[in-house]
């Protein structure tokens, strides 16, 4: 029988699909979780996806559970070897004989998972409070359903019995989902604008950035502001810039921004500031696209805040990375109440996290993201069993 492909909202559903029209000894080929409709990633809903056959060639069951064949006997009438090897070799079993096995425990998952009622089944042990973490943490419901599965496929029983196994494995998993940008090699000169929403701290973490650069890395740094709808926020930036003494230029046109970025050709770093944006402003995020056009960013940040809802950080994701953002920054950290916003938009924007920020003092509260800590912040910091 040709295989066939059934798709349902959650396992236990497809399972149920597979076992009602193929029968309980179907066997499962292929199972996943995939993304349907939506844009750009967004908007879509996951879907389960399991592949299965009504006949594979399969061992026959021995006592309730599915065993390989034995090998074919050893004829009386061959003859014996000439002389025991003092160091036996063991040989490797057939091929046929290792897809057997892996049939096998393929069969006894299948038949498990075909055994439970129908409905979305609940993780048990750590992977269920783990389960818990995660949702309390406001990590989206299509993210946490991805995670929990994967594990409890790629987890053994015994390792699901192991709490800092399961663990260990959701960290790894989770920080997978939270990639970081390399550094920018010795010498290579980068233009850097941020971007996003207002009121995420664009413009202190410019200052920061600017600060590390210039004053731990021994940077020649140049800062472009193009945010003239907030005076305060270009006297905030010029104090900066005088303070750790780097050239601050104010543009009022995406042409006025291609002419400082070129009169600024000397220096190892660029900061360009952009004015905060409404998601919700189609005119001005078009217009912010034509300063990004003029100024051949390197590297566009989008700058999301810890502390914004689901909701928020979804729609800046959505509006703002059409623009070209590459980069995510992380802000208030040290203001967020969960940290589920962190994977949710990582996982949305599929773009590798450069930098966090966690309070307000310049140069201190910033630093490059590394994936562990963020994934044990997501997790919770004690998560991990007793």
């Amino acid at each position: 029988m040709e295989p066939k492909t059934y798709q349902a909202e959650t396992m236990a559903a497809a399972l149920a699909e597979v076992k009602r029209e193929l029968g309980r000894d179907a066997v499962i080929l292929h199972t996943r979780n995939v993304r349907r409709g939506g844009w750009l990633g967004l908007g879509g809903r996951w879907m389960w996806e399991v592949t299965a056959s009504g006949h594979v060639n399969v061992p026959p069951r021995s006592a309730g559970r599915y065993v390989a064949e034995e090998p074919p006997a050893v004829c009386a009438t061959q003859e014996p070897p000439l002389a025991k090897s003092p160091m036996p070799v063991q040989a490797a079993p057939p091929p046929e004989r290792t897809i057997d096995l892996r049939m096998n425990e393929i069969h006894r998952m299948v038949a498990a998972l075909l055994s439970r009622n129908s409905g979305t089944p609940v993780a048990e042990g750590e992977l269920g409070r783990l389960e818990a973490i995660l949702r309390s943490q406001d990590v989206a419901e299509e993210i946490v359903t991805d995670l929990i599965g994967r594990c409890r496929l790629e987890l053994t029983g015994l390792e699901l019995a192991e709490p800092q196994q399961t663990r260990e494995k959701l960290l790894g998993m989770i920080a997978e989902r939270i990639p970081t940008s390399p550094p920018a090699g010795e010498g290579v000169r980068r233009v850097m604008a941020l971007v996003g929403p207002t009121g995420v701290g664009k413009t202190t973490t410019i200052a920061k950035l600017a600060a590390r650069f210039a004053l731990a890395e021994a940077k020649s740094v140049g800062l472009i502001t193009v945010d003239t709808y907030r005076i305060a926020a270009v006297d905030q930036l010029r104090t900066y810039a005088e303070i750790i003494e780097v050239p601050l230029r104010t543009v009022l046109s995406p042409g006025e921004l291609h002419q400082a970025v070129h009169a600024m050709g000397d220096k190892d770093v660029i900061l360009i500031d952009t004015a905060g944006r409404s998601p919700n402003d189609r005119m001005r995020l078009n217009q912010l696209r034509g300063f990004l056009s003029a100024a051949g960013a390197d590297e566009v940040h989008l700058v999301v805040s810890a502390a914004s809802n689901r909701a928020a950080a979804a729609r800046t994701v959505e509006n703002f990375l059409p623009l070209g953002a590459n980069r995510l920054i992380v802000t208030k950290l040290d203001e967020a109440e969960t940290f589920g916003t962190i994977l949710n938009v990582g996982v949305a924007a599929g773009a590798a996290f450069s930098y966090v920020t966690t309070g307000q003092e310049v140069p201190d509260d910033i630093e490059p993201v590394e994936s562990r800590k963020l994934a044990e912040l997501v997790l919770g910091a004690e998560s991990h069993g007793d």
